[in-house]
C-alpha cells in the first residue's frame, strides 16, 4: 500500500507523542474550586491573570462576542469592576498576559483569535494595570493610555489562543492552536508601535489545540494548556525560553473543564489557576491547583 506524505507525517508524530508521554514525569496538584461564575456577561472566559494592584483578585475577559472589556473578579468570582477600553473594537481577544515596564504592572491583551484564518493583521493592546475607586463599578480605560501592537505571521494565517510574556526580558510568546504541531512565535515589544511586526515560527511542540499558557513571575516555570492536558516546564537559570521549551515537560493531571481556555500562575510561583467558558449553560468555576 502506498503511504502518502501526510500519513508518514502523522505516523511520525504519533510515535513522537507516544515516546513523549512514556518518559514524561508527572507532578501532583490538588484542585480546589474557589468560586462559581454567575455574572451574565461572563459566558466565554478565555484568559486570566492575577492582579498586581489588587491581591486576591483576577483580571479576566471573554473572547469573540464581547466588547474590548476586561473584568476584575475576586476569588469567589464576584465582579468587582468592569473596565472598558475606550474606542477599541475587539474582534476575538483570546488571552491576557502580565508584565512590568519601569517597575509598573502592565496588561497585554491579545486580539489574535482567527478561527476562520481570514485575519492577516492581528492586534495586541498594552496598557498599565488600571485602578479604580470603591464606588466605581464601570471604568473607562482612556484610549490615549493604550498602545496597539500589530502583527502578522510570515508564512500563513493562523489561529492562536495562548500568550505569555517572559519577565526576564519582556519577550512576548505566542503558541498557535490549530497546527498539527503547535508553533511558537516571539517578539520584543517595540518602542514605537507604528508598523506591523512580521512573526516567524521559532519552534514546534508535539501537540495541538493549545488554549492557554503562562509563565511564573520569577520566570522559572512555564505552563501550556491544551483542551485536555496541562504541561509544565522547569527552566534553568542559564536557559533561554526556547531552550526550555525544547525539553520534555512535566505532565500535570487535569480534570477537563467544559471548555477550558485560561490558565495563570499564582504570584507565589508554585500554584496556578484555571477557569473556563460556559458552553451550553454549563457551570464554570475558578479552580486553584495547589502543589502537594
Amino acid at each position: 500500500m502506498m503511504i502518502t506524505f501526510n500519513t508518514k507525517l502523522f505516523l511520525s508524530l504519533l510515535c513522537f507523542v507516544i515516546h513523549y508521554y512514556a518518559i514524561a514525569q508527572h507532578s501532583i496538584y490538588e484542585r480546589k474550586a474557589l468560586g462559581k461564575i454567575s455574572h451574565s456577561k461572563l459566558g466565554e472566559i478565555s484568559g486570566i491573570i492575577p492582579s498586581t494592584n489588587y491581591p486576591h483578585h483576577f483580571w479576566i475577559h471573554n473572547d469573540s462576542g464581547d466588547d474590548a472589556t476586561i473584568y476584575l473578579i475576586d476569588t469567589l468570582c464576584n465582579v468587582t469592576c468592569q473596565f472598558n477600553l475606550e474606542n477599541l473594537k475587539a474582534v476575538d481577544i483570546e488571552d491576557i498576559a502580565w508584565l512590568k515596564i519601569d517597575d509598573k504592572p502592565y496588561i497585554l491583551l491579545a486580539d489574535i483569535g482567527n478561527n476562520k484564518r481570514d485575519r492577516e493583521i492581528l492586534s495586541f493592546y498594552l496598557f498599565e494595570e488600571p485602578n479604580f475607586s470603591t464606588d466605581q463599578t464601570v471604568v473607562m480605560v482612556a484610549k490615549s493610555s493604550i498602545r496597539e501592537i500589530k502583527v502578522r505571521y510570515a508564512d500563513k494565517k493562523r489561529d492562536a489562543e495562548a500568550v505569555f510574556v517572559d519577565p526576564v526580558d519582556n519577550q512576548v510568546y505566542i503558541i498557535s492552536k490549530r497546527d498539527l504541531r503547535a508553533s511558537v512565535f516571539d517578539f520584543k515589544i517595540p518602542p514605537l508601535a507604528d508598523h506591523v511586526l512580521t512573526l516567524y515560527p521559532k519552534l514546534t511542540l508535539p501537540f495541538t489545540f493549545v488554549t492557554a499558557a503562562d509563565v511564573s513571575r520569577d520566570g522559572r516555570q512555564i505552563l501550556i494548556k491544551t483542551l485536555t492536558h496541562i504541561y509544565q516546564w522547569n527552566r534553568k537559570s542559564t536557559d533561554s525560553m526556547m531552550e526550555t521549551l525544547q525539553v520534555y515537560p512535566v505532565v500535570i493531571p487535569y480534570q477537563v473543564e467544559p471548555q477550558g481556555e485560561a490558565i495563570a500562575f499564582d504570584p507565589n510561583n508554585v500554584d496556578f489557576y484555571t477557569i473556563s467558558e460556559r458552553p451550553l449553560g454549563l457551570d464554570s468555576y475558578l479552580y486553584r491547583y495547589e502543589k502537594r
